[in-house]
């Protein structure tokens, strides 16, 4: 792993929750281990204390008052164990022996002794010796014996033990309850923060809180919060903008129709010479003019902000659009323009006729104002698609270019609804667009 890739890796909410996990599983292995490994060190202190302890005297006392003028030979072991009550004293962990001359000859086994080592986990060394034991001599009419008592209470701890021993090595697993805690408490904020996002309230931030997967999500989440409402906030400006501007073209549009009205209304009532007709015509043509360029800026910002609905496409010979392309190219020339050709190409293509025309009258109206000589119009047939790419000079004078460039936004809108292709390309001489459109 790279040292590059390593931090990464390490912010990983899931690396982090198996490392605090092992760690703690560590902790807990180890802490129980310990605690188990001390449990006759307890066993003892609680010994001291007066704690699973038996009294060897007492039973020695009672064992004793029961021998006068009872003998001992010729009696079987069930005999003896039943004279000397034993049987009373056996409580699982209590074990009594009577040797005669160093011989065992009964006694009463503790049960733990058989089984403990399996059920209760003992990790000491209580399990193999006895943590309390007496000798006795008891005295028979015949003879003398040896009571011998061993005392393994400290197996009577084992499991309480185990479960106290368990319960604080769990503990250790608190850091990885909280980390959990804390992270699904973060995910319910940010469930609310998204849900007030998803009412409409763009401004309240997303909190970000931490570098793992979640904190990345919410980081991402505040990014895109901000851009949606700078989105929003743009959109807005640009609708009151727009609206304000076609209000204003609106009102623009009054002053050449008047003006334009009232020169008519002298033509039509002959209150002028000849001479002037030919002035207030040539005037009307002028108003006319500004009418028509108001008129186009209109449908430009329309069709693009507005909602169209599509015009019925048909089936196009692509002779007919390059004838159309050529005509305007010879407009042009008309206007002092040096125009190079390179027109091939022939199929057809899905379209509409109206919407092409509006293409090349946006596009040779911007060469009008800003483009300068020679102008290169060249189409091609290339992997299925009819390109057409004009190219022009920069106008050395040019006026200030209008900031929006509504027009070419018409143009590439246009394009993609006859399911075509637009690609402005400039540097500081030239100036070229691309339109490709699929064939038949």
């Amino acid at each position: 792993m790279s040292k590059k890739s390593l931090p990464e890796f390490t912010t990983r909410l899931s690396f982090r929750l198996f490392l605090l996990v092992s760690i703690c599983a560590i902790l807990c292995c180890s802490c129980f281990r310990v605690l188990m490994l001390r449990e006759t060190d307890v066993f003892n202190w609680m010994t001291e204390r007066g704690f699973y302890t038996i009294d060897t005297k007492k039973i020695i006392e009672d064992v004793s008052g029961r021998t006068n003028n009872i003998t001992f030979k010729g009696k079987s072991e069930k005999e003896i164990l039943e004279t000397l009550n034993l049987y009373s004293y056996d409580d699982g962990y209590t074990g009594l022996y009577i040797y005669e001359d160093g011989t065992y000859r009964c006694g009463i086994s503790p049960g733990v002794c058989d089984d403990y080592q399996i059920k209760h986990f003992w990790y000491g060394e209580l399990d193999v010796y006895p943590d309390q034991e007496d000798i006795a001599e008891i005295e028979f009419s015949d003879t003398t014996v040896l009571l011998v008592i061993y005392s393994y209470q400290s197996v009577r701890m084992g499991v309480p033990y185990l479960v106290v021993s368990l319960m604080i090595s769990l503990l250790f697993f608190i850091p990885v309850i909280l980390y959990m805690r804390n992270r699904m408490k973060y995910i319910g904020k940010l469930k609310q923060e998204i849900l007030v996002m998803a009412d409409g309230d763009l401004d309240s931030k997303v909190t970000v809180k931490g570098k793992d997967e979640i904190g990345i999500l919410a980081r991402e989440l505040n990014k895109m919060r901000s851009a949606l409402n700078e989105n929003i906030r743009k959109e807005e400006e640009a609708r009151k903008s727009n609206h304000e501007l076609i209000r204003s073209i609106s009102h623009d549009l009054r002053t050449p129709m008047t003006t334009m009205y009232g020169y008519l209304e002298i033509l039509e009532h002959k209150k002028c010479t000849e001479s002037q007709q030919q002035e207030y015509i040539r005037r009307c043509v002028q108003k006319m003019e500004e009418i028509r360029l108001l008129s186009d800026k209109m449908f430009e910002y329309a069709f693009v902000y507005g909602t169209q609905e599509e015009e019925a496409q048909t089936e196009l010979y692509v002779e007919e659009l390059l004838e159309e392309l050529e005509k305007n190219g010879q407009f042009l020339e008309m206007k002092g323009y040096e125009v190079i050709y390179e027109m091939e190409g022939q199929g057809k293509l899905l379209g509409s006729r109206s919407c092409f025309q509006r293409i090349w009258n946006n596009l040779f109206s911007n060469i009008l104002k800003y483009g300068d000589a020679p102008i290169w119009m060249k189409t091609y047939v290339e992997k299925g698609n009819i390109g057409i790419k004009i190219v022009n000079k920069k106008r050395k004078n040019r006026v200030q270019v209008e900031s929006n460039k509504i027009g070419l936004k018409s143009v590439e809108k246009m394009v993609e609804l006859q399911n075509g292709s637009f690609f402005v390309t400039e540097d500081e001489e030239n100036f070229a667009v691309t339109l490709q459109f699929p064939l038949l």
